[in-house]
């Protein structure tokens, strides 16, 4: 399909130049018409009708076509990937080696993948919330659901099973043993567990239970007033909580306290040695520790300061939720970032294995990303003038594609360690290096060509050509 689109492309392109012997590597129209071609005469990128139509090779060599902002079709050849997305973020199709997937929100949704078992799954929806439905290869998850008046759906928000019939009249769930059922949702509830002669009751707000035995028994009437348990029944760390809500609570053991008055405003709780947890006319001031949370400590005295450090993180917060400065490690790295929103971002993100990314942001003016190797070696980056949308990564993911000409008042963009571009809007300026070459052009007054011999020409009127020398001369010009 990619061959098939760059002959096209070509072709397109020579009956408009009228003959392949005058046409220049690098023709700009704009905005009726842009080409750039490499040093072997295969299409790098394109325009016709700027914005509306534009193509690009990508660096994988796959294919990026784009109706702009309707529509847009990407190859990934490594993935023998196909993606198409219209109405975007809205409208996508997708399909790979292992999974397929479309949708169009909120009007359908359907995916087929490889399970973990390495079955096929199906997963669908329609008119969303109301038809949901799925299967797999085993039967196992086989579901469907017309919400409101029936579902029975397997892994359900957190459950492992999730049935109505009329919601709110009647639901049912089930998670790790425990079955639960709802009438008139959710004010009455019974339970059949498996698990431990479990007993769960309520009918609210009269009166309501959750006993376990050997592990908790809680209880309340006239939620949310009245309230007492019991926790870790039949050991020696045993602890009974009382609460008037919201005068006054209690909470006693033989290595937990607590105690609550004026709910939220003053409360704490403590375990000896393992954690503590305190607020003081909350939400003014809070001060909590859990040495099992990798040694967690949080503090606040909001909304002018708030400070959180643990193993693996470190984080302060000023004049909330305005400025964050805040560092922590995952799997995958370090990464660390400082916020004074909405008009400053900086995210740096540190792999392990040495790569490197930074982010920074002046909203709604200006943006930079630029990637590194191990060695420190630029592999990748953009930037952009202006830069109005208010998210980064995923939650951006083909949004510039499709969108950004409404505000790139001017575009760099690095696609390889070798392959650097920068572009005015419409093509007023544009400027690609790569592999050692150079193209540039103004519309309809010239373009500029430089292999790598550096042998450079200028075309006035972008196809009146004036040799401006350099490099190998043309009777030792290799062929």
């Amino acid at each position: 399909m990619a061959c098939s689109s760059r002959t096209f492309i070509a072709c397109s392109s020579l009956l408009l130049l009228a003959s392949c012997a005058v046409m220049p590597r690098e023709l700009n129209l704009s905005p009726l018409w842009f080409h750039r071609l490499d040093a072997a005469g295969e299409v790098l990128e394109w325009d016709c009708a700027w914005p509306i139509l534009h193509y690009e090779r990508t660096p994988e060599g796959g294919d990026d076509f784009r109706v702009r902002p309707l529509y847009r079709r990407v190859t990934e050849p490594s993935l023998q990937a196909t993606e198409h997305q219209f109405l975007w973020p809205f409208g996508r199709m997708r399909s790979d080696e292992e999974e397929t997937s479309q949708r169009l929100f909120p009007l359908w949704s359907w995916r087929a993948r490889l399970n973990d078992r390495g079955e096929r799954d199906v997963d669908w929806y329609a008119l969303f919330p109301l038809f949901w439905g799925g299967a797999s290869a085993d039967d196992r998850e086989n579901y469907f659901a017309f919400f409101p008046f029936y579902a029975d759906i397997p892994q359900f928000l957190t459950y492992d099973r999730f049935y109505a019939l009329l919601f709110p009249l009647y639901a049912r769930v089930d998670k790790g043993g425990h079955r639960h059922r709802l009438f008139l949702w959710p004010l009455i509830g019974t339970s059949s567990c498996a698990a431990n002669d479990h007993s769960w009751f309520r009918v609210l707000p009269f009166y309501g239970h959750d006993i376990e035995p050997g592990r908790h028994d809680r209880r309340f009437a006239l939620w949310p007033f009245l309230a007492w348990s019991t926790e870790n029944e039949g050991s020696d760390a045993a602890t009974d909580s009382y609460w008037l809500w919201p005068l006054l609570g209690w909470r006693t053991g033989r290595t937990v306290h607590g105690w609550m008055a004026l709910w939220p405003f003053f409360q704490h709780t403590w375990k000896d040695d393992h954690f503590t947890h305190l607020n003081l006319f909350w939400p003014l001031f809070h001060y909590y520790w859990n040495r099992a949370e990798d040694n967690v400590t949080q503090w606040w005295l909001w909304p002018f300061v708030g400070h959180v450090h643990s193993d693996d993180q470190d984080g302060w917060s000023f004049l909330w939720p305005l400025i964050w400065w805040r560092s922590y490690d995952d799997p995958d790295g370090r990464t660390e970032q400082q916020w004074v929103l909405p008009f400053f971002w900086h995210v740096v993100q540190q792999q392990h294995q040495g790569e490197r990314e930074e982010f920074w942001k002046l909203w709604p003016l200006f943006h930079h990303t630029a990637r590194t190797d191990a060695e420190g070696n630029r592999t990748g980056g953009d930037w952009s003038l202006l830069s109005p949308w208010p998210w980064r990564d995923g939650n951006a993911y083909g949004m510039a594609e499709h969108y950004g000409f409404l505000w790139e008042l001017a575009s760099g963009r690095q696609r390889a360690a070798d392959d650097t571009a920068v572009d005015l809007a419409a093509r007023l300026f544009t400027r690609r290096q790569r592999q050692g070459e150079t193209t540039a052009s103004v519309p309809f007054l010239f373009n500029y060509e430089r292999d790598q011999t550096g042998a450079a020409t200028l075309r006035l009127l972008q196809f009146l050509p004036i040799p401006l020398g350099g490099g190998t001369s043309t009777a030792e010009a290799p062929r």
